[in-house]
């Protein structure tokens, strides 16, 4: 997810303030789409109809917002405010390498563990060979920690991108775990976990300690925002999928999306 910033003193800014409300809106929904779409600022002639009018258009421009590009229009200094295709991709690449790293290290503690576990279990059936009617001195009258559980929710933990409440989440885990497989309830924590980091900012990610207590690994997968717009632009598209003359796609007025065809009714 990528935010699109507007400065709080636009809106008295004297190039906004003779502008229209139509001319406004285009200019914040255009910032929007660019921004999901990583288009650096351009918005090209089929996309404005969908955030708004040729009208509007030529009202930024006049004022200088806008500048007329080959493929339609493009932001005044759009990289000078504004987050760039290029860094929003190093920024998701970093995000997946963390979590490449977070996994790496996951898997490694689940190996050290199983060969600690191997000693320990050693060790302690050694000593109940000796004294038989000995209790085990690993254990109390309260219930005892379950080894996979407590590896389980490290794997989901390290794969979780908000790092915040693991006691609460480590309690929740556990309870979960009562009713669960501790590995598929962790399998479950991954692969939201990497949805969420993939599609998500961190600060609109929930605490997994929230996530566990809201059952919601039945909840379907979070993804990118864009969809809704590309709802829209198939709407916008129309019902027919056969083409114009020249390969296009229809637009719902009738006319072609690239060039000059009508289509007959």
């Amino acid at each position: 997810m990528t935010w699109f910033k507007v400065d709080d003193g636009f809106w008295s800014h004297p190039k906004t303030a003779t502008l229209s409300d139509a001319a406004v809106t285009l200019w914040v929904r255009a910032g929007a789409y660019s921004c999901q779409h990583l288009t650096d600022g351009v918005i090209a002639r089929p996309v404005l109809r969908l955030v708004g009018t040729t009208e509007a258009a030529g009202e930024l421009v006049g004022v200088g917002l806008w500048l007329d590009h080959p493929d339609g229009w493009v932001f005044h200094d759009w990289d000078e405010y504004q987050e760039t295709s290029e860094a929003v991709k190093r920024r998701r690449d970093d995000a997946r390498d963390r979590q490449q790293r977070a996994r790496e290290r996951a898997a490694n503690k689940r190996r050290e563990s199983r060969v600690t576990d191997g000693v320990t279990d050693g060790v302690s059936n050694a000593v109940s060979s000796l004294y038989p009617t000995r209790p085990d001195p690993t254990t109390t009258s309260k219930e005892v920690d379950n080894p996979r559980t407590a590896v389980a929710f490290e794997r989901a933990y390290a794969s979780w991108p908000k790092k915040v409440e693991k006691k609460k989440s480590l309690d929740k885990f556990k309870q979960h775990a009562k009713k669960h497989d501790p590995e598929w309830l962790a399998d479950q924590v991954v692969r939201f976990g990497r949805a969420y980091a993939a599609n998500v900012e961190k600060q609109f990610t929930p605490a997994l300690s929230v996530w566990l207590n809201g059952e919601r690994w039945t909840d379907e997968l979070p993804t990118a925002g864009h969809e809704v717009v590309d709802q829209q632009w198939n709407a916008l598209m129309g019902a027919s999928a056969a083409p114009c003359a020249n390969g296009h796609r229809w637009l719902g007025d009738g006319t072609c999306m690239n060039c000059t065809e009508r289509r007959s009714a």
